[in-house]
C-alpha cells in the first residue's frame, strides 16, 4: 500500500528538512571550541611534519568557499535536480568529516582542504537549497524561514560544544603550555580524544542531512494561476493567446479567413455575438459565421498580470544589472567588516578568554550560549524585516554600529570580569548573526528571485576576500602589535564600512519590464 502525503504534509516536511540539512553550518560556532585542542594537537602529538601549514586558514578558508559552493550551485541543481544535487554533495561533504579525523593526525594543509575547501564549498550550495526550497514551499514567510533555517544549526551547535568539550577534557583541566601570547593544552589525556571528537561532529551531521535529505519533497512548480492566460513576446507586438476558458476547446473557435486583429484603444468590439473589451486588441469582423459557446470574456490589463507566477512579484535584476546598484556594494563592505569581526571571535574568543579566565568549562558554557542569541536574533531581526518594520539598511547599520562599539574595548573586558565577558560575546554574537539574515533577504528582496543564486554569490564574494586576507593580516597584527591592535583593527573596519552603508541609497533599482 502508497503512502499518499497531503500538500500541507509535504510542505511541513520540507521545510523541516531544509533546517535539517543545514547542519555543516554549525561549524563556524563549534569551531571556536574546537581549535583549541586541534591547534594543541597539532604543535604536541600528530605525526612529525604534520605542521605542513598554519591552522590558522581551516575557518577563513571554510568561509570563503561559500561563494564558490553557492554560484556552482545552479548548474549542479539544473543537471540533477536541486534535491539530488544536494543529496550528493552531502555525501561528499560527510565523507570529508569523517576523513578529517584521520588528517589532523598526519596534515594541516590536508585538514585544511577537507575542513575548510570541502566544508565551505558544501556549505554555499546547502544554503541556496535550503533558501530556494522555504522560498518555494512558504513564500508569503520567506524572510523568516531564511532566518530560521540558519538559525537551527546555531542552535545544535549548542549541543555540539557540549558534547565535544564533555569527551575532550571532561575534568575540565587547565592549559599547561605558553607559546607566545597563547596557550595550549599537552595534557595526552586531552590530546589522544581530539580525532574522536571530529568523528563526533561527523557523526551528528551525517545523521542530520541524511534525515533533512528524506523529508525533502520537490517543491511545487512556479506554474501560472491562471492556465487560461499565456504572453508570448514577439518583436514588435505582444500577443495575447487564449486557451481552454471555462471548458471552453480552442479548437471550437472558428474564425472567418476574413477576421483580421486591429489594435486600437479600449473600446469592446462584437465577437461573434460576444463583446470582447482589450486594451490593446480587438478584432473587426466582416462575418459573424463564429461557433461559439455562450461565453464572456472581459480581459482587463490587471488581468493580464495574472499570467505571472505570483502576483505580486518583483522583477529580478540580472547580475550585470546588479553591479551596478549602490545597494550591492553597500552590503558587501558591511560584509566584509562582518565577518572579519565574526572570524576573530570563532577563533580567539577562547583562547583570549584563556589568558585571564582559567575555567574550559566555562568558556565553553560561553560558546554554548553563542548559538542560542544568534538564534533569537536572527528570529526577531527576520520577522520584523518580515513585517517591515524595519528596513535591510536600519538592520545593517545597527549590526555594524555595535560591532564597531564592542570590538573597540575587547582587549579589556576579560580583564575585567568572567560575568562581563560572557555578556561581551553574546553581544558581538546577536549583532554579527545578522549578517546570515539580512544577506539573503537582500538577495531575494531587492534584487528579485530570478537570479538568486548568482546574485547571492556575487554577494558572498565578500567571504573570499575576508576569508584569504584574515590569515595573511591576523598572525602579524597579533605577533606584531598585539591583541589590542588585533580587536582594534575590526573595530576601525566597522567604522569604515558603516559610513560606506550611511551614505549609500538604498532605494530599490527601477527595473523597467
Amino acid at each position: 500500500m502508497k503512502l499518499r502525503i497531503s500538500d500541507k504534509g509535504k510542505k511541513y516536511s520540507a521545510i523541516v528538512g531544509a533546517h535539517l540539512i543545514t547542519a555543516p553550518f554549525s561549524f563556524l560556532w563549534v569551531y571556536g571550541n574546537l581549535s583549541e585542542y586541534m591547534d594543541s594537537y597539532f604543535r604536541f602529538s600528530c605525526s612529525p611534519g604534520c605542521m605542513d601549514s598554519d591552522s590558522g586558514w581551516i575557518l577563513p578558508v571554510s568561509i570563503a568557499m561559500g561563494c564558490p559552493g553557492t554560484l556552482l550551485s545552479k548548474p549542479l541543481a539544473d543537471r540533477m535536480g536541486l534535491r539530488w544535487a544536494g543529496a550528493v554533495t552531502a555525501i561528499f561533504l560527510n565523507t570529508a568529516l569523517f576523513a578529517s579525523a584521520w588528517t589532523v593526525q598526519m596534515s594541516v594543509a590536508w585538514t585544511t582542504v577537507l575542513l575548510g575547501v570541502v566544508l565551505g564549498m558544501v556549505q554555499g550550495f546547502t544554503a541556496v537549497v535550503a533558501f530556494q526550497l522555504v522560498r518555494a514551499w512558504a513564500p508569503d514567510k520567506a524572510t523568516l524561514f531564511m532566518a530560521t533555517t540558519t538559525g537551527a544549526s546555531t542552535l545544535l551547535s549548542m549541543v555540539q560544544n557540549q558534547l565535544v568539550t564533555a569527551l575532550v577534557n571532561p575534568n575540565n583541566l587547565k592549559p599547561d603550555a605558553m607559546q607566545g601570547s597563547r596557550t595550549f593544552f599537552s595534557q595526552p589525556e586531552i590530546l589522544d580524544r581530539v580525532p574522536m571528537a571530529l568523528i563526533l561532529y561527523a557523526a551528528m551531521t551525517l545523521g542530520l542531512q541524511f534525515t533533512g535529505y528524506v523529508l525533502l519533497f520537490p517543491p511545487p512548480k512556479l506554474a501560472s494561476t491562471s492556465e487560461n492566460f499565456k504572453m508570448e513576446e514577439t518583436t514588435d507586438k505582444t500577443k495575447l493567446v487564449i486557451g481552454n476558458v471555462n471548458g471552453c476547446d480552442r479548437s471550437s473557435l472558428k474564425p472567418s479567413p476574413n477576421t483580421k486583429a486591429v489594435a486600437d484603444g479600449h473600446n469592446p468590439q462584437e465577437y461573434g455575438s460576444h463583446k470582447v473589451s482589450s486594451p490593446a486588441i480587438s478584432f473587426n469582423t466582416t462575418e459573424k459565421n463564429y461557433n461559439l459557446p455562450k461565453i464572456d470574456i472581459t480581459v482587463q490589463e490587471s488581468q493580464l498580470e495574472t499570467a505571472r507566477p505570483f502576483e505580486d512579484e518583483k522583477a529580478s535584476l540580472p547580475p550585470s544589472k546588479v553591479l551596478k546598484t549602490p545597494i550591492f556594494y553597500a552590503v558587501f563592505v558591511f560584509g566584509i567588516a562582518t565577518v572579519f569581526a565574526l572570524i576573530l571571535k570563532a577563533n580567539f574568543y577562547k583562547q583570549f578568554g584563556l589568558l585571564y579566565i582559567h575555567n574550559d568549562q566555562y568558556l565553553t558554557l560561553v560558546g554554548t550560549l553563542i548559538p542560542v542569541v544568534a538564534t533569537l536574533s536572527r528570529l526577531v531581526v527576520g520577522m520584523v524585516l518580515n513585517k517591515k518594520i524595519i528596513t535591510i539598511k536600519d538592520a545593517i547599520i545597527f549590526s555594524l554600529a555595535v560591532n564597531c562599539f564592542l570590538c573597540a574595548f575587547w582587549y579589556f573586558v576579560p580583564q575585567l570580569n568572567a560575568l562581563l565577558y560572557l555578556f561581551f560575546v553574546l553581544g558581538l554574537a546577536s549583532v554579527q548573526s545578522l549578517y546570515f539574515v539580512t544577506l539573503p533577504v537582500a538577495t531575494m528582496e531587492i534584487f528579485g528571485p530570478d537570479h538568486f543564486s548568482t546574485n547571492y554569490g556575487l554577494l558572498l564574494t565578500n567571504l573570499m576576500v575576508v576569508g584569504i586576507l584574515s590569515p595573511v593580516v591576523i598572525s602579524p597584527l597579533m605577533h606584531v602589535l598585539g591583541w589590542f591592535w588585533l580587536f582594534g583593527s575590526a573595530s576601525i573596519l566597522c567604522l569604515v564600512s558603516l559610513v560606506l552603508v550611511v551614505c549609500a541609497d538604498f532605494n530599490p533599482p527601477q527595473i523597467s519590464i
